[in-house]
């Protein structure tokens, strides 16, 4: 009983320091208030009004599933926004200020994702027979090296920092190791990752645990039966645990257009053009990039020189002996290649055979794959330096590094010399770091330093190494010569109070030269367009831009500095400039109309709608067979008497039969109940909600309730307990008499 306190105890003690190295390398966020990772354009203008708008849901107990605050309502979770990740359940129960979610807290968000990354690739060097230092080490490589190290989006990095948790239970699984719960752990896992609300990294992951069962599978000594079944096992509960993002993800892939990187927005069955991976690929010159700080494109590699040294050792030393090192080298080797797609036809092909890897635009971040490759191979190499038969390789190791580094101080003085210096001077320090390494294992070759010694030692360089990378860009809050994206978010609160004092529900235009970031989210008012990475297809193709189609879409306000269309009255002007426009033409959020005319395609749609002669306050147009409406005249009234997210509520007076629109947009999942008798949901405009009512006054309530969600939960659930099941029936099965 001592001895199992004691090793807790160390388990602890490990771990704290671990964390304690976290937050340290994150000093600037959680021990100053000076300093943000938020403040990039995608981060201020999408994705912290996205964490505002859900963490505003959950405080109101509601599961954010419908955002109406952009494009006349959007399906929140089938955009991959992260709404399905449980930690982010966590955000709307931390300290709010002035009404919206504390950047303190994101703070220490963010240095919680890097902790449960660097935590798991500890475990999983600890799985594999590392030393405690040495699997540390391997964790803040992991951690804050390369992509995970150098990625400011949240909901990326929750996709990537599963990876070690994958690959622990997928080696288990190989290795036989109650292999029937680790296969279906290593699936849910990587279905936790792709709850995560991006998708590349899980992308990535998913190729590479997939390529690693195949390999065994056809080159595995065991049973390839034994393996298939394994494999099919972890496929199945990664489908099942990711069933909360990816099932409505898909209903609304199907539905909706995307922004790609490409003129004109796509359609699911559209691949993203060759041309967009080829721009975003990964350069050969920025594999320099892994121990040079600053010489990349698109997505950080670097790791430091110390830490690929211990890579390399690793490799030379480990590559007969360690079966988990030539694995962790191919991996690696694999995530630099695939990063480099213009550059390697393998990549053509996956992106050929497989449409969905092809959605992932962006090859440069498989480097995730090298994150997850290196950090293994960092804690061998370090472990190797103890073992005799690694004495040969660290002399070499030595020399090459002495020689790096007066090559990297021999170039810094020749360009002092010439006056051309660069402003960035960061790269110098990999000189600095070389020297001061090949110093250490030339004492720890010699015996002039203890090996205790020499491995601390390489992970404090180490540390510092990653330190002087990860992070050390971050704005500085108080630098006021600096543009700031962050500073904007609290620039229109004047504007916005003005908007909640106005008759609801209304629905502004906001002008995004003026106001860049998602007003409607941060501040919860509905707007007409919004910063979003894709648009149901319905409302594309209504050309919103369109003052008539505005009218049409209830649009009675503008935010802009200057009027953006004739007819518009001020009626607030703004603190920072940003003014408030009234448009005394726009129509009524809901409607009746007693008059529907069939049209063929979104074409004649358009160009009816265009005919001013065509009275949008009375008549409708459909795609398909309209239902019977009666003529009447008029003194007929609608309003709306409630308005939540996912739920709205009418109360209509007909004199005959007619349809009721709402100028919300139409999509599966929203159902309509009249006087409590439930209703079907036409798609009028083109794509708004209209219900056939009868004469007389009439409630009638929408509800967005998608089965796409409730059968992803339900996967989800099963997915996660399943896996638990199993893991807690081999730990009976296999827990010694």
């Amino acid at each position: 009983m001592l001895d199992m306190s004691v090793a807790a105890r160390s388990r602890l003690v490990w771990v704290g320091l671990l964390l304690l190295l976290c937050v340290g390398l994150h000093w600037k966020l959680v021990l100053t208030d000076q300093y943000t990772c938020l403040d990039s354009p995608d981060l201020a203008n999408m994705e912290l009004p996205r964490f505002q708008f859900q963490a505003a849901e959950w405080r109101h107990s509601r599961f954010p599933l419908w955002d109406p605050h952009h494009w006349c309502g959007q399906p929140f979770l089938g955009q991959f926004t992260g709404a399905a990740y449980p930690l982010n359940w966590l955000l709307p129960h931390l300290p709010f200020e002035q009404g919206k979610i504390r950047r303190t807290v994101l703070h220490w968000y963010f240095v919680l994702i890097h902790f449960q990354g660097a935590l798991f690739a500890y475990w999983l060097c600890r799985d594999l027979g590392r030393s405690r230092a040495a699997s540390l080490l391997a964790g803040l490589v992991f951690a804050f090296g390369a992509f995970v190290g150098n990625t400011d989006w949240p909901q990326v990095l929750n996709g990537a920092v599963w990876a070690p948790a994958v690959f622990l239970f997928l080696l288990r699984a190989l290795r036989g190791q109650r292999p029937v719960s680790s296969a279906a752990l290593s699936g849910a896992f990587l279905g936790l990752a792709w709850l995560s609300g991006h998708h590349e990294a899980p992308t990535y992951l998913t190729a590479a645990a997939g390529g690693v069962w195949l390999f065994h599978i056809a080159c595995g000594r065991g049973s390839r039966k034994r393996l298939l079944g394994l494999a099919a096992l972890a496929a199945l509960f990664t489908v099942l645990a990711s069933g909360l993002q990816t099932v409505p993800g898909y209903e609304y892939g199907k539905l909706s257009r995307r922004w790609a990187g490409t003129p004109e927005p796509l359609a699911w069955n559209e691949p993203v053009p060759y041309t967009v991976h080829e721009h975003y690929s990964f350069t050969p010159a920025s594999l320099l990039g892994i121990v040079l700080p600053g010489q990349y494109r698109h997505v950080n590699p670097f790791i430091g020189v110390v830490a690929l040294t211990l890579a390399l050792v690793a490799i030379a030393a480990a590559w007969k002996d360690h079966p988990p090192v030539r694995l962790f080298a191919a991996v690696a080797l694999g995530g630099l290649l695939f990063a480099m797609a213009s550059q390697n036809l393998f990549h053509g092909i996956l992106y050929s055979l497989a449409p969905l890897f092809g959605k992932a635009r962006v090859p440069a971040r498989a480097i995730v794959v090298f994150n997850l490759g290196i950090a293994p191979l960092v804690a061998f190499g370090l472990d190797a330096l103890r073992e005799a038969s690694a004495a040969a390789w660290l002399r070499r190791a030595a020399g090459c590094l002495a020689a790096l580094g007066a090559g990297v101080f021999g170039v810094a003085g020749v360009l002092a010399m010439v006056n051309q210096f660069p402003a960035d001077a960061r790269w110098v320090f990999t000189g600095l770091a070389a020297l001061l390494a090949a110093a250490l294992l030339a004492a720890g070759r010699a015996g002039a330093i203890t090996g205790p010694a020499l491995t601390a030692s390489l992970v404090l360089l180490s540390v510092v190494e990653l330190g002087n990378v990860s992070g050390a860009q971050m704005p500085n809050l108080r630098d006021t010569a600096r543009p700031s994206a962050l500073a904007q978010l609290r620039a229109h609160d004047d504007v916005a109070s003005f908007l909640r004092q106005q008759p609801q529900p209304l629905r502004v235009q906001v002008n995004d030269r003026d106001v860049p970031y998602n007003f409607g989210d941060w501040h919860g008012i509905d707007t007409l367009s919004g910063y979003v990475a894709g648009v149901t297809a319905n409302v594309l193709e209504l050309e919103t831009h369109r003052p008539r189609i505005q009218d049409l879409l209830a649009v009675n306000y503008t935010v802009a500095r200057e009027p953006t269309r004739p007819g518009q009255e001020l009626v607030f002007r703004g603190a920072s400039g940003v003014n408030v426009y009234r448009n005394p033409s726009a129509y009524p959020r809901a409607r009746v109309v007693h008059e529907l005319v069939r049209v063929p395609s979104y074409g004649d749609l358009r160009k009816l709608y265009q005919d001013e002669r065509f009275d949008l306050r009375r008549k409708a147009a459909v795609l398909g067979p309209p239902p019977p409406l009666e003529p009447c005249g008029a003194g007929e009234e609608v309003r709306v008497t409630a308005l939540d997210p996912s739920r709205m509520v009418l109360d209509a007076a007909l004199q005959c039969r007619g349809m009721v629109v709402l100028a919300d947009t139409a999509f599966p999942g929203w159902v309509a109940r009249v006087d409590g008798r439930p209703a079907p949901i036409h798609e009028v405009d083109g794509a708004l909600r209209g219900v056939v009512v009868e004469r007389g006054h009439h409630r009638i309530e929408m509800t967005y309730r998608p089965a796409s969600a409730l059968l992803g939960a339900a996967m989800t659930l099963l997915g996660l307990l399943g896996a638990g099941l199993l893991r807690w029936r081999d730990r009976r099965r296999y827990r010694s008499p």
